[in-house]
Parts: structure tokens; C-alpha cells; sequence
């Protein structure tokens, strides 16, 4: 989020100089796709890079000190980089940027149930499930980062969650029924806590705009920080902050939770769905 917000800066500043990616490139003696790449965010970028860039803009004072310190705070680790598995999932270190630095995420999906609703034994059940074997090890450390994850929803400023699922991921049973039972459980308890919301898109709603996809909505406390959508699974991962690009997918998020069943409705719904399995 910092190397957004700096790459943001920059590039308003760049504008207002009426200066274009050649004659900064020329300045710094470097490429003009590293002028794209840094004003996106995407990379990162030397504190005596920035003075050049902010100088040759005209800032000074106060506005290139901030800047300064924008490029500094952006060269910080991350708590999940500290993790290998972070680094295996593409586009996961992105994610869990964004996921850390946001006040609320909007998420849609079919099965699994997204981690920061999973219980543990869930959590466990889908990686001794995958085609790729993990060691004890391995698996140890991607439950932390799922537990740590899972702190976010937790204190006096938590993540504000609003998830909706396609009644496939209630149905899928990962674990066996007990396993099942009591992740299908900690949703309806999830679901009372004031910055959760669930809802259960049902099977009897047939088509919807988000078909096929698995999509995150990140919001930042500071309204400078355009949005951000992803869009991914396993295997593959985008990103989109650009409005044009992201209008669609919001409209289609508000589309899917005026289908889904509201929160009581969906509470109720996963109970009954949980009823059907035995309890351990």
C-alpha cells in the first residue's frame, strides 16, 4: 500500500510538471517501463530515486520529505514474508498486502470457503487434500498464516468482512461430516460478530454475473487508495485498481448480494445445512 500511494504521488506530480515517462526515464538513466512500473506500485523503488524524481517535479519542503518517507515505509517486510509458503501461490504476497493494509473485504466465491472464515480443522483437511504434498512442517506454517490472518477480525478496529458464498462451498463436505459440521457451525457464530457479514447465495438463483469467478473487493481507510479487485484461484492471480476496470466487478458484487439470502435468512440456511450432518 505505501508503494501505491508513493507510485500515485509521483505520478501526480508528474503530470501537474507536465513531464512525460521519457524525460523522467532520461533523468533517472533508466527505462521508461521502470517510470510505469513504480507509479503502479509494483516495484520498489530507492529513496534517492524518489528525491530525483520529486525534485525534477518541482516538490520541496515538506511535500518531498513526505514523499521520502513514503519510500521508506515502503521497503518494510511484510509479517507474511517472513513465511516461504507465502511466496509458493501466485499473486498470495500481494494479497496478503492488500488484505493487512484494507479496512474492508468484499468477497464472492464458490468452494472452498474463503480462509479467513475456515476453521482449522478445514484449513488442514484442504492441504492433506491437495495434489501437492506438504510436510508436517509445511503444513504448520500455512495454518499460522491462516491463523494470523484470522487476527485481523479480531480487536478494536477489525477488518470489516462481508462474504458471500455460493451454497456449493456448503455443500462441498471437506474433512468428513464432523469436520464439516463444526466449520458450517463457526459460520453461523462468525456471522453475529458486528463487523462480519455472511450471505448465502443458493442454488435456486441460478445464473449471476460472477459465475466462474472468485473475486476480492479491497477498501482502504483512506479515500486516496482507489479500490482494488482481485481475481484469482490456485493457480492464477490479477489484480485490478484502475476504475474503468473495476466498475464492472463491483456492480456485479452488489448484484450477487441483492440474490443472495440476507444475513439472518443465510444464517439460518447454513444451520440447516449443518443439521444434516452428524455430529461428532
Amino acid at each position: 500500500m505505501h508503494r501505491r500511494r508513493l507510485g500515485s504521488e509521483l505520478r501526480r506530480l508528474r503530470e501537474i510538471a507536465g513531464r512525460t515517462h521519457r524525460e523522467v526515464a532520461a533523468h533517472l538513466d533508466c527505462s521508461q517501463g521502470k517510470i510505469s512500473q513504480i507509479e503502479l506500485g509494483r516495484v520498489p523503488v530507492r529513496t534517492s530515486d524518489v528525491r530525483l524524481m520529486a525534485e525534477f517535479y518541482g516538490a520541496s519542503g515538506d511535500q518531498l520529505e513526505a514523499l521520502i518517507d513514503l519510500a521508506q515505509d515502503s521497503k518494510q517486510r511484510g509479517w507474511w514474508q517472513q513465511y516461504p509458503s507465502t511466496a509458493q501461490r501466485p499473486g498470495l504476497q500481494t494479497y496478503l498486502g492488500l488484505e493487512t493494509s484494507a479496512k474492508a473485504v468484499s468477497c464472492f466465491g464458490s468452494d472452498p470457503l474463503p480462509e479467513l472464515l475456515q476453521t482449522t480443522d478445514y484449513t488442514r483437511a484442504l492441504l492433506t487434500s491437495d495434489s501437492q504434498v506438504f510436510t508436517d512442517d509445511e503444513i504448520a506454517e500455512r495454518l499460522q498464516v491462516v491463523s494470523t490472518r484470522q487476527q485481523r477480525l479480531l480487536g478494536e478496529q477489525p477488518l470489516e468482512l462481508w462474504a458471500v458464498l455460493d451454497e456449493s462451498a456448503l455443500r462441498r463436505c471437506v474433512g468428513g461430516p464432523g469436520v464439516m459440521r463444526q466449520q458450517l457451525e463457526h459460520l453461523v457464530l462468525l456471522g453475529y460478530r458486528r463487523n462480519v457479514t455472511i450471505q448465502v447465495l443458493p442454488f435456486v438463483v441460478g445464473a449471476h454475473p460472477l459465475m466462474g469467478d472468485r473475486a476480492a473487493v479491497f477498501s482502504f481507510a483512506n479515500e486516496a487508495d482507489p479500490q482494488v479487485v482481485h481475481l484469482g484461484d490456485s493457480a492464477n492471480s490479477r489484480f485490478l485498481d484502475k476504475a474503468a476496470d473495476t466498475a464492472d466487478y463491483l456492480k456485479a458484487f452488489e448484484q450477487v448480494c441483492t440474490s443472495a439470502l440476507g444475513p439472518k435468512d443465510s444464517s439460518a440456511f447454513i444451520s440447516a445445512v449443518a443439521d444434516e450432518l452428524p455430529a461428532q
